[in-house]
């Protein structure tokens, strides 16, 4: 029945999303605002740790156009606080108390103290002038590793100390078995006869959106509390704010605006400002509306990767890893972040660590800490930006004390056999690793860059090469997604077809920029032979959708689209048999192919009939159909992701850096991908490229600095770097050696959040391999210019004493 349509499932279809942002018609939360709004900002603590003495608004409260001015003291009796179920998941970690305004004390510098709603956002801000806070300074907590000392203050006055969470990652090990498997790794790493150690470190930064967070709540006494809201999850968001306002879920929606400037994770988790911004409409019975500035995003929101890792890993003497061993810690700032708590994502990147690679002992411990910082929240590459980054150092690093090429020593490595589980017991359900990193191999060309490299160090310059990979979740299937979070991970899709032909499909997540429109529109042409631009695609609106998780864990490609595959085969059987019918013929579904906006029976070319036509028979002319069917054209999908769905990626990076300056510069940087089937390449391109931006960025410019008091220094986009265009080469992006995703009908495997994983190893050991003559090793991020250069100029004043003597 499948006929390749000219917008259909490999089409390089430009992204409906983009026509009306070009032409500036874009509707971002900032354009949307109700008559009479209210405008609320926020006073937030100069103090990393602190208690509050007393907090004074009586002046704020008198100025003109002020409405109200709250504390956490006058909302604690009136809201309930997190976690409350939807948000408390099956995490096993602590989950802190908090109001949406601190409560007694603040725990970071940016938190909430007090809220002013006033008629113009510039009154409120003026108001804040106005309110007279006394505060008790108490110790800062800022180090993780000192976190965890028992005799360090405490962030949380009713926890016995400053571990929010901990795992060593034994699978389904008992106790005993997991305690033999330990030895085993240590008996193999102490008599392996190549052993690395060492400490890694990556620092606080992450994701910055081009629109920052914001809500707009409206409060109607019949239909209850709606409410916009930047978010990729926006069901996740009703439940919680049903739950916290003490709410019937049916008295509440929630509706992501059409753009949102991108997510990346950030807009994933439940917040405290748009709770109150909620609690606000309720209470004063008018629009409350809450715009983050730049400011407040740098200083509260979008901070993640901030991680060290004790890695010793060992090979034997064919180059085979036998045993890993990493003892890792992470700062989770506070932890006051409903859904991920600061220690989500560390979790899933220590059961992801072993990448790619046969590991068969494994000793990891996670131990995370909460400190006196902004909670640590999800970013694209949920939890695996600073694993990969230590682990495939480490394999670099081992590669050459066993004296081989690390292309050479990372393939003989791969895991082959699938399907295959690793001992943190996450699977693989499918793959073909080899396959997509001979590509990498073959573009890159080794021999000839060893040549030139060779020649480059004979005239004083340092080149080097880079290789990577990460093997990353593509759609968590429904079970290990309700035993992490609390909730089920399905894709569900309603698909509706109108008398004209027209085709709407609708879906629960809130898109922050991954192309679902085009996609899906792509689909539903493969599938039903119709025109792209003939499909609307309805999302983000908890109201006209069925339950979803949220645009997360690259689940797009792998869930949704299939979904979408399948209620177009549904429907498609219901429309042959109304041809069948009709015709008085007894045919079966294969018999007839549906393309160019017509059904044809392969065995009667004489019967044809248009996808319209036949829309409105079934939706409009719906007598004498077939027994059992009913008129319309409607079906509705579950699809669940079979466990262990994963993509694969393998980056190199070309680098040149300057001896005078310690820049570094980008010469060349080639990926090879595995996708699947790729739905649209240009997309598929698109979200590759972003990734490795976001990385490179991530890993050279961006930084969150705190002094040693917990002020957050870099709250401006003067002080937090962002990559530029010219910071950036041209990124060659090959996926042509994919491998179909035998786990769902369309073999589609997500990319978009993964494709930032392999950046970081790759730059750190291409870094590492220009420099290799020096002995300088790339161990901590970020990697700026100035140290660097102090590292080589100290090394290269050595080697000409050394040569002097």
């Amino acid at each position: 029945m499948k006929e390749l349509h000219a917008g259909g499932i490999g089409a390089r279809l430009p992204r409906k999303e983009d026509i009306p942002i070009l032409r500036g018609e874009g509707r971002y939360f900032a354009d949307i605002s109700i008559a009479g709004q209210l405008h609320v900002m926020f006073l937030r603590s100069p103090h990393a740790h602190a208690r509050i003495l007393s907090i004074d608004v009586s002046a704020a409260e008198e100025l003109p156009g002020v409405v109200a001015v709250v504390t956490g003291e006058m909302i604690r009796n009136e809201m309930l606080p997190l976690p409350q179920p939807s948000v408390g998941g099956g995490l096993p970690g602590r989950k802190p108390k908090f109001w949406p305004l601190a409560v007694e004390k603040v725990k970071f510098h940016g938190e909430p103290v007090a809220a002013v709603v006033a008629e113009t956002p510039y009154l409120a801000e003026d108001a804040l002038e106005a309110i007279f806070v006394e505060y008790e300074p108490l110790p800062y907590v800022g180090d993780m590793e000192a976190a965890l000392d028992p005799s360090s203050p405490r962030v949380h006055e009713d926890w016995n100390d400053n571990e929010i969470f901990k795992s060593n990652f034994r699978a389904t090990r008992s106790a005993d078995e997991h305690a033999a498997h330990i030895e085993e790794a240590k008996r193999r790493i102490a008599e392996a006869p190549f052993v690395v150690r060492q400490r890694f470190r990556t620092h606080r930064c992450g994701i910055t959106a081009l629109e920052p967070r914001g809500a707009l709540a409206v409060w109607d006494a019949t239909e209850g509390i709606t409410t916009w809201m930047t978010t990729q999850r926006p069901h996740l968001q009703r439940l919680s704010l049903a739950e916290v306002l003490k709410l019937p879920q049916a008295k509440v929606r929630v509706i992501t605006p059409r753009d949102q400037g991108g997510g990346f994770g950030m807009k994933g988790s439940v917040y405290r400002e748009p709770l109150l911004v909620a609690y606000l409409a309720r209470h004063l019975r008018r629009p409350v509306r809450w715009l983050e500035t730049r400011e407040e995003n740098l200083m509260a929101a979008g901070q993640g990767r901030d991680q060290i890792h004790d890695i010793e890993l060992a090979a034997d003497a064919d180059g085979r890893l036998v045993a890993l061993r990493d003892k890792i810690h992470t700062d989770a700032g506070d932890g006051c972040l409903g859904g991920t708590w600061g220690y989500a994502m560390p979790m899933v990147g220590g059961m992801r660590l072993p990448n790619a690679y046969i590991l068969p002992f494994c000793d990891i411990e996670l131990r995370v800490a909460v400190t006196n910082k902004a909670s640590l929240c999800p970013a694209r590459g949920f939890g695996i930006f600073a694993p990969r980054f230590a682990l495939e150092r480490a394999l670099d690093m081992l590669a050459r004390k066993i004296g081989v090429e690390p292309a050479e020593f990372l393939r003989k490595n791969f895991i082959t056999t699938f399907p295959a589980r690793l001992s943190t017991g996450l699977g693989y359900s499918s793959g073909d690793f080899v396959k997509t990193f001979d590509r990498l191999v073959e573009l890159v060309d080794i021999p000839e860059f060893r040549r030139r490299q060779k020649e480059a160090l004979s005239l004083g310059r340092y080149i080097g090469l880079g290789i990577s990979t990460g093997v990353e979740v593509s759609g968590v299937d429904n079970l290990s997604y309700l035993m992490a979070t609390g909730g089920p991970s399905y894709a569900t899709v309603d698909l509706r077809v109108d008398p004209e032909g027209h085709v709407t499909v609708a879906y629960g997540d809130g898109p922050t920029g991954q192309g679902s429109q085009t996609t899906i529109a792509q689909v539903v042409a493969e599938e039903l032979g119709i025109d792209p631009q003939n499909v609307t695609v309805l999302s983000g609106d908890t109201l006209t959708t069925t339950y979803s998780p949220g645009t997360v864990s690259g689940r797009g490609a792998s869930m949704v689209l299939p979904a979408v595959a399948l209620a177009c085969r549904d429907l498609k059987k219901k429309i042959v048999r109304v041809i069948a019918n009709d015709a008085s013929i007894v045919a079966g579904d294969d018999e007839f192919s549906f393309a160019d906006g017509y059904i044809t029976c392969g065995g009667n070319s004489n019967l044809r009939r248009s996808f319209a036509e036949l829309a409105h028979r079934i939706v409009i002319g719906a007598v004498d159909l077939p027994p059992g069917d009913t008129g319309g054209l409607e079906q509705r999908v579950v699809f669940e992701a079979t466990r262990g769905n994963v993509c694969f990626s393998a980056h190199a990076a070309f680098v040149e850096v300057s001896p005078e300056t310690g820049r570094v510069k980008i010469t060349r940087y080639v990926t090879s991908d595995d996708a699947g089937v790729v739905i649209n390449p240009l997309i598929v391109e698109g979200q590759i490229q972003g990734g490795v931006v976001q990385g490179i960025s991530n890993f050279f410019f961006e930084e969150y600095v705190y002094n040693d008091e917990g002020q957050q220094m870099t709250s401006t986009l003067e002080s937090y770097k962002i990559a530029k265009a010219a910071d950036v080469p041209r990124i060659e992006i090959h996926h042509d050696a994919g491998t179909p995703n035998p786990t769902n009908p369309l073999g589609t495997r997500g990319i978009g959040e993964g494709c930032i994983a392999p950046v970081p190893g790759a730059l750190g050991n291409a870094i590492s391999d220009a420099l290799r003559p020096l002995g300088i090793e790339i161990t901590d991020l970020p990697v700026r210019p100035g140290p660097l250069f102090h590292r080589m100029d100290g090394m290269l004043k050595q080697a000409s004493t050394n040569a002097g003597n």
